[in-house]
């Protein structure tokens, strides 16, 4: 009787315990799918659900909400998935008109679940069984496909870019070629035409000083009808002399329309580089025959003896063209200009490493050049100032190749440091044997600065 009992309340306590167990399951499962809690109901729709199925899981600003109640399947292609969704009521201030549902998935491998976001203050909450807006999920396949897209795309740019950058280079090189080789057919014509202009233009201005001065034998005109009849000749002369500066500016003017044309067409689709930049050595070639006749005539009249007087009392002179033995006869100097010189040793002057026969002027060496020119800038302009060159080293053709050398180095520095007119600074070869007398005496190493002044100009500073 005692064991039966026992066994029954055994019994009945295992089958009270089950109970609890399935009563308490039943109560976590219901509280998990929110059986227990009030709830609401919305729709949504999307073109593609991306593998979501129906029970997954509802987010509203990222708290566990809700799940998935229904998947309607679209009745044809240009429909949509329209899904059910079950929210906690409690949640419902969170779910507005403007509330846009996406699907996101947990981390990179987990499940689908529908993301409701929180709407604005300004829009009404949803209704039950309204509609909220939706986006549709972007998948890393889509995100792989347009970057793969992308690649492509870049690829096909950098190629055409590539192609581009090989014609445009291809085009630089061409054009670049082409004018070089017209420079260099064209540039010695251009600076033999430039310095014969410079020269007829230097010369018309002193015949135009001595003219409008009345200076030399011009007064003699009046009474001496031979002078008169040489003057006429003269006059003659120089009227050919302005018929062929007409010529040459028409030749200038010429040149300029050929040079435009020719650059113009430089580049052009037609490519006739070659016929004009024949055109164009004919037109210099042209201008600088005329310019030279100009020039011969310009310095015919220089030694003519109705002006040969004025223009080397104005000492003017050609001095490229005088020789070292013309020069030591005293060619530059006159009855009223004398030449004072300063003597420059060349240890002081040049660099001891430099060849001989290619000298470099030293930092030391330009300061004393530097010094030496001061007092002689003071009769800027029309005093002139040749650069002696000395060499003693050598035989007698050594001894005038550098000494020639040494002269054009300062006189280039000299012209272009203090901005020196060139037909008035002159590089003289002059070998071992000095001119004035040197301080060591009949031979000199170096150069010598000789400046030609007006005497009446040199007596102040004689006398201080």
């Amino acid at each position: 009787m005692a064991a039966s009992a026992a066994r029954a309340i055994g019994t009945g306590a295992f089958v009270l315990l089950g109970f609890l167990l399935f009563a308490t399951a039943l109560f976590m499962i219901g509280e998990r799918r929110m059986l227990f809690s009030r709830n609401f109901e919305v729709h949504t729709e999307f073109a593609r659900l991306s593998g979501l199925q129906p029970g997954a899981s509802v987010r509203v600003s990222g708290m566990l909400a809700g799940e998935v109640k229904q998947i309607d399947v679209p009745a044809g292609p240009e429909s949509k998935f329209r899904l059910r969704l079950q929210i906690r009521e409690d949640l419902h201030p969170l779910v507005r008109t403007d509330s846009v549902a996406t699907i996101q998935t947990e981390g990179l491998v987990g499940g689908n679940f529908v993301h409701v976001g929180a709407g604005t203050n300004r829009a009404p909450q949803a209704p039950q069984d309204s509609t909220i807006p939706s986006r549709e999920p972007f998948s890393l396949g889509d995100l792989l496909e347009q970057a793969s897209q992308a690649v492509a795309n870049i690829n096909t740019a950098v190629i055409d870019l590539k192609k581009n950058m090989d014609e445009a280079l291809g085009q630089i090189t061409d054009t670049v070629n082409d004018a070089d080789t017209l420079i260099g057919e064209v540039g010695e014509d251009i600076k033999r035409i430039t310095s014969a202009g410079t020269k007829i233009a230097a010369d018309t201005q002193v015949v135009m000083e001595g003219v409008r001065g009345g200076r030399g034998t011009l007064g003699k005109l009046i009474n001496d009808d031979s002078l008169f009849l040489r003057a006429q000749r003269i006059a003659e002369q120089a009227e050919e002399i302005a018929k062929n500066i007409r010529e040459a500016t028409i030749e200038f003017k010429d040149l300029g329309r050929q040079g435009k044309e020719a650059i113009s067409g430089f580049r052009s689709e037609q490519g006739q580089i070659t016929g004009a930049a024949a055109d164009l050595r004919l037109t210099l070639r042209a201008a600088r025959e005329t310019l030279e006749d100009l020039s011969d005539n310009s310095e015919a009249l220089k030694r003519n003896w109705f002006f040969r007087g004025f223009f080397r009392d104005r000492g003017f002179f050609d001095l490229d063209r005088i020789s070292p033995a013309e020069y030591r006869q005293g060619v530059l100097e006159s009855r009223t200009r004398t030449a004072s010189r300063v003597w420059l040793a060349a240890g002081d002057l040049f660099e001891p490493a430099a060849p001989p026969d290619n000298p470099v002027l030293s930092a030391t060496g330009a300061a004393r050049v530097d010094a030496a020119l001061a007092d002689f800038l003071q009769y800027r302009p029309g005093a002139i100032l040749i650069v002696e060159g000395y060499a003693t080293a050598g035989l007698s053709n050594e001894q005038y190749l550098v000494s020639k050398r040494r002269a054009q180095v300062v006189s280039d520095y000299l012209v272009q440091k203090f901005d020196l007119e060139s037909r008035f600074v002159g590089a003289m070869p002059l070998s071992g044997e000095a001119m004035g007398g040197s301080p060591a005496g009949d031979r000199w190493d170096g150069i010598a600065l000789a400046f030609y002044v007006d005497k009446s100009l040199m007596r102040p500073a004689a006398g201080k």
